[in-house]
């Protein structure tokens, strides 16, 4: 159903927690497939081919990682994540509650968690595969352009 856009980055500890964060997911069935865009370093090849993750090579900033991502990914709906901040416990039901309809079913959204009294801490963005815009961009760049709805836990 989600096929998960996980920038890669240096922080291979980072990556790995937040892989390992999908995995109930996965078994679930929600995670389709999770796609680490970016360049390939040997430790990102480890992870991936230890983790059963398709790796999608690209250079340039965050915004060209996610659009090549978006451009392979299989999933109806496409949750763009990085290393950190780390998804956390919680984190299912507001996006299971979303795709099955409650508040906004179709439309895209930002998946945010609490990150103190004033701040929320974004994770990512979630929206349907057919709908990413041909602009594309970052997380903040998407979210507001995509007019996303925040889903917060």
């Amino acid at each position: 159903m989600i096929s998960v856009v996980l920038l890669a980055s240096e922080d291979l500890p980072g990556l790995a927690g937040q892989m390992a964060m999908l995995v109930p997911a996965a078994v679930d069935g929600l995670v389709k497939e999770v796609i680490l865009v970016g360049a390939s370093t040997l430790g990102i090849e480890a992870l991936v081919e230890d983790s059963g993750a398709r790796l999608v090579l690209v250079e340039g900033d965050a915004a060209a990682a996610f659009a090549a991502g978006a451009s392979a990914a299989r999933g109806d709906w496409i949750l763009t994540l990085r290393a950190a901040p780390a998804l956390r416990e919680g984190w299912r039901e507001p996006v299971e509650k979303h795709l099955a309809g409650g508040g906004g079913g179709g439309a895209p959204a930002v998946l945010a968690a609490p990150g103190g009294l004033l701040a929320r801490r974004l994770h990512g963005v979630l929206l349907r595969r057919l709908d990413w815009p041909a602009n594309g961009g970052d997380e903040r760049a998407l979210a507001k352009t995509l007019k996303a709805r925040r889903l917060t836990y």
